[in-house]
């Protein structure tokens, strides 16, 4: 018997979503008060429908109050069903033989088709399922065989050629009543014998054994009658193709070769080879041309195959089992670490002497495990003491390296006891960063001063000696010009060097005169003697903050070029305003001392400090993000604060990197947010906010680009309001100084 369309139940056959089933049920119970119902219970009923399921869990028949409970699952489904569920390992791999075997493929599920599809197009092409029927396509849900009738219908086969798969007896019930054949899978709570129950094909404990060689199907005495008592039925008749393309697919080897999409064509190949050629001659500091061929490449490798045929049939069987280890750790990074079940033994607790069961005292909540000091705890107690550091936090850097947006998904939506919070994470990074620092580049953490009049003094009489006797040695006139000018330029600069020099020797003897008349002052007991000493401190005041004023112009080298006076003036006054208002303002702290160790303090502790300015920039990635991904097919919607916290654990996340990059760059860039490359973060970005919101890598990459583009026009945005309020202060303090 040769079938050429299978169909497919979700649930426990294709995809494995019972973790999604049981939060959604969970918190749909909880909030009504059913606490005593367990997640084995919730299993049992995968595969009913929402108000079966709820009526056995709840003992409930009132419709309104089931529909009620529907509604709620509903909710709660939007946020945690599809990032909960999961393709069983070898679900695409038999998907992709049957289909290139020329098969029709279709799933009849009682859950929501357009749930289906969204997990379904994060593995398949839209058009790879020939039809998807959920439970809104039809009146009556399983075991009634609408569903099942309606999609050998729409697909033109008869139910010969059908062959249903699924997981529970619901399932075996609807293809009994359909009249097509069935094939029992054992993924589910569902046992084989009782599937066995039931008229079936096989009952297999995997879908690979679709793709294996069996004997045509038989059917026992009772599967005969119940076949021919079927076909006796009247079937409503539909429009038949009289040769429908589909070759035959029958239970003959059925090799799992690897999907064979069409060979890349010359077209493609040759803008590849410009691109290439084209990133090899672009300069160093540029990207664009190797970024523009990794991108066409992978677009490419979505739609083309580059491997011939002989090639991909021989890697096959050393890749296909790589596959399967790569689904199983996807699998692993989904769902994490797994809550360890509650101890049923009874126990006495160590700390109360308290008889309970479970893990922890009911009493004191002093843990069960709690074991005699040893090396290994002893030394994590002690590290606890010092840094408060408990066991959460070694968990919460393991999964910030390699599975970090499941780790920030599962934070937000309440899994907060197995990890450590974000900002608390942050500063002791930070910290960590600053330790490392100390170790492989200590200078980095010294602040930097400028040099010195004589130094650079000294290095423009260098370049100019160069210069000069480049001239002597040059013929072409043009660049005997060019040199002259860049003399001048040097000469200009060392004169400026002078006046500097001149300036900061009177500046130094006028606060020496003004210190030592402050001294005087404090010493004289006279009245009028007290007065004058005022006046001639309030005139070297004054003489200084002209001095101020005239070298932040000249050291500011600002050169304006605008056309009408009105416009000179005003620019003018603005500075003059600025500048006399700044210098005040500096003089007014320098002269209080607590404000002056206060400010002194915030400059150093500013310098090398990354956590202060990574946090300060969270809130402008937090909205970044939260406009870049406001759609609303989005089934996941964080609100401004939740955004800061994942901005948070990303910070971490990089963070933490830019700690173990830090040995082998030899160097610390203390004054740069982060030590790794802009691109290295953006794949960073890339990475965790497709794990995060279940992206595709294409569509998680270009809603990154746009974050980054929201980035910077909130940057730029922030910076027009800081100048403006600068100015604005300005005139309201210059009258007040």
């Amino acid at each position: 018997m040769g079938y050429t369309t299978y169909l497919f139940d979700f649930d426990y056959t294709l995809a494995d979503s019972s973790r999604g089933i049981v939060t959604c049920f969970r918190n749909v119970l909880n909030k009504h008060g059913y606490t005593n119902v367990t997640d084995e219970d919730i299993k049992r009923t995968i595969g009913k429908t929402l108000e079966e399921s709820f009526s056995i869990l709840t003992g409930v028949t009132d419709e309104e109050q089931l529909a009620g409970f529907k509604s709620e699952y509903r909710k709660e489904a939007d946020t945690h069903m599809t990032i909960n569920t999961v393709l069983f390992l070898e679900t695409k791999s038999v998907l992709l033989a049957l289909k290139d075997a020329g098969a029709f493929i279709g799933i009849i599920s009682t859950k929501y088709r357009y749930r289906i599809k969204e997990m379904l197009d994060q593995h398949f092409p839209g058009s790879f399922f020939n039809i998807i029927v959920g439970g809104e396509d039809v009146q009556t849900a399983k075991p009634s065989p609408e569903g099942l009738l309606l999609a050998i219908k729409q697909l033109h086969v008869t139910k010969a050629e059908t062959l249903y798969i699924g997981d529970s007896t619901v399932d075996a019930a609807t293809a009994k009543a359909a009249g097509v054949d069935f094939a029992g899978v054992t993924h589910g709570v569902t046992t084989t014998e009782e599937l066995a129950k039931y008229p079936h094909w096989k009952i297999m404990s995997s879908l690979e054994e679709l793709l294996e060689n069996d004997e045509l199907p038989t059917h026992d005495k009772q599967s005969a009658d119940n076949e021919d008592s079927t076909a006796n039925k009247v079937i409503p008749q539909h429009p038949v193709v009289s040769t429908p393309a589909v070759p035959a697919v029958s239970a003959s080897p059925i090799s799992p070769a690897p999907r064979r999409r069409k060979i890349i064509n010359i077209w493609q190949i040759l803008i590849l080879a410009i691109l290439l050629w084209l990133s090899f001659e672009e300069g160093e500091d540029s990207n664009v041309f190797l970024w523009s061929f990794i991108l066409v490449l992978w677009y490419i490798l979505t739609k083309r195959r580059i491997l011939p045929d002989r090639v991909l049939d021989f890697i096959s069987p050393w890749w296909t089992p790589c596959k399967k280890y790569l689904r199983a750790l996807h699998i692993k990074m989904v769902r994490g670490k797994e809550i360890p079940p509650i101890s049923e033994e009874s126990n006495i607790c160590l700390n109360c002497d308290t008889v309970y069961t479970g893990s922890y005292c009911n009493r004191c909540g002093q843990s069960r495990n709690t074991p005699r000091y040893r090396f290994s705890n002893a030394f994590r107690n002690i590290l606890g003491g010092f840094t408060n550091i408990d066991n959460g936090f070694g968990r919460t850097l393991l999964d910030l390296l390699y599975r970090p947006g499941y780790m920030i998904r599962d934070f937000i939506a309440g899994k907060r006891i197995l990890y450590f919070r974000p900002f608390q994470t942050l500063f002791v990074l930070a910290a960590l960063y600053i330790m490392a620092v100390q170790l492989v580049d200590p200078e980095a953490l010294k602040e930097k001063k400028g040099k010195s009049p004589e130094a650079q003094r000294q290095e423009i009489v260098a370049a100019r000696e160069q210069l000069q006797k480049r001239i002597e040695t040059a013929t072409d006139p043009t660049t005997q010009n060019i040199l002259n000018k860049t003399i001048e330029g040097l000469d200009k600069k060392l004169e400026n060097l002078e006046t500097e020099d001149s300036t900061d020797i009177r500046k130094n003897n006028l606060i020496a005169a003004r210190e030592l008349l402050q001294k005087q002052m404090k010493e004289t007991k006279k009245p009028d003697q007290k007065e004058v000493l005022a006046q001639t401190i309030k005139e070297l005041n004054q003489d200084l903050e002209k001095l101020e004023t005239s070298k932040n112009l000249k050291k500011d080298n600002i050169t304006l070029q605008i056309n009408g006076d009105e416009d000179d003036e005003l620019i003018d006054e603005l500075l003059e305003g600025g500048s006399s208002v700044f210098n005040k303002l500096e003089k007014a702290i320098h002269n209080t001392p607590f404000l002056e160790k206060v400010w002194n303090l915030l400059k150093s502790w500013g310098h090398g400090n990354k956590a202060f300015r990574i946090i300060a920039t969270l809130p402008l990635f937090a909205l970044a993000t939260l406009m870049a991904f406001r759609r609303k097919k989005n089934k996941l919607h964080y609100n401004l604060t939740e955004h800061i916290f994942i901005q948070a654990y990303i910070a971490c996340q990089i963070l933490l990197l830019s700690i173990i990059v830090l040995p082998f760059n030899g160097s610390a860039q203390v004054g740069d947010l982060y030590e790794l490359p802009i691109l290295f973060i953006f794949a960073l970005f890339c990475l965790d906010y497709k794990q995060l919101y279940g992206y595709t890598w294409w569509r998680s990459f270009w809603t990154t680009i746009l974050m980054f583009f929201y980035s910077l026009i909130l940057l730029i945005i922030f910076a027009i309001i800081v100048v403006a309020l600068i100015v604005a202060a300005v005139y309201i303090l210059k009258p007040l100084l």
